[in-house]
């Protein structure tokens, strides 16, 4: 069993992290690149095969055998088929042959998912939520992504889209218009609605710090660069976030209440980031609706496993098939 690695892969809007982990979901190696959707698929995939044999000869170095290959990704996925089907933040991998290109590098199974699925599942299995039967994952990144535990596994649903806290509607005043387009928590939450909004306070002057650093270039808001923004004097940035992560609570806490849940973690880079004002503020709007039994049970955790929890995910259910295929042939 020593002898024994997977590879586990997030395919994220910003950056694709691969890693190379032992029998027991420990990483080795890691190697990261640019997404750079808009370089295209071909130039996409000429990296991921480069890293992917990178690692491939590093554990044959170490004599290891890959016997399975995990990847999560944002969007939906043809599990079946090993298929990128859809991704709004990353189109150009939409329909994308993913299995097919990472079997040409390494002659294995690979098993497919939603990236917050992954991210999820490996806080269940190796993280924040170990021993939680009923937990409940967010994710703030480029957008805002989330994954339910039901009795122990991972809840897709009927088409695979269960947990997507992303579409929940938070704030319904405006009727339909507001459903349609500020009124859901991706659109309060996620990387561009606040990077959005931060820019309009830059250019208006309201947060001098943060309009010195990125000018009126979007592209150059990340959620370090908030950080220090707040850190500088940009009180008005501060006010937004914690608006913003308030409100995220208080939608959440519907979900809370009717599944019962007994734990609900919370990561992505805004998490990792500024973990003290995100946590505060998404508890605060939460405790405020839930029903008194079950405040008493549910906690708050940030991610245990940060950056690396898709890709340990991924890499965890790899090797899980895998000894499900080697129990079913002995």
């Amino acid at each position: 069993m020593n002898k024994v690695a997977a590879l586990g892969i997030d395919v994220g809007g910003t950056k694709t992290l691969c890693l190379l982990v032992n029998s027991h979901c420990e990483p080795l190696e890691e190697i990261k690149f640019k997404t750079a959707p808009e370089e295209g698929r071909t130039e996409f995939t000429k990296n991921l095969l480069r890293a992917v044999a990178e690692l491939k000869s590093i554990s044959d170095e170490r004599k290891l055998k890959i016997v399975g290959i995990g990847v999560g990704c944002a969007g939906s996925v043809d599990k079946a088929n090993g298929r990128i089907e859809t991704a709004p933040n990353l189109i150009c991998l939409e329909d994308y042959p993913i299995a097919k290109h990472l079997r040409r590098a390494i002659k294995t199974k690979v098993t497919l998912d939603n990236d917050v699925h992954m991210g999820l599942y490996a806080e269940h299995k190796l993280g924040a939520a170990k021993g939680c039967s009923y937990a409940l994952g967010v994710f703030f990144g480029t957008g805002v992504g989330g994954a339910v535990i039901l009795d122990g596994k991972i809840y897709t649903g009927a088409t695979g889209f269960g947990g997507q806290i992303g579409h929940i509607l938070a704030q319904p005043v405006g009727g339909r218009e507001a459903a349609l387009s500020h009124g859901i928590v991706d659109r309060i939450a996620s990387k561009a609605a606040i990077a959005g909004e931060a820019l309009v306070m830059a250019v208006k002057d309201w947060a001098p710090y943060l309009h010195k650093r990125v000018g009126t270039d979007l592209s150059n808001i990340t959620w370090r660069i908030l950080k220090r923004a707040i850190k500088h004097g940009d009180d008005r940035i501060d006010e937004m976030l914690r608006a913003r992560m308030r409100v995220v609570g208080i939608a959440l806490s519907g979900i809370v209440n009717f599944l019962n849940l007994e734990m609900v973690v919370l990561g992505g880079g805004l998490m990792d980031e500024m973990p003290k004002l995100v946590l505060s503020e998404v508890e605060a709007g939460l405790r405020e609706h839930l029903m008194p039994e079950i405040s008493k049970v549910v906690l708050l955790r940030p991610a245990k496993l940060r950056g690396a929890s898709v890709a340990l995910g991924a890499a965890h259910r790899a090797l899980e098939d895998w000894q499900r295929r080697n129990d079913h042939n002995s």
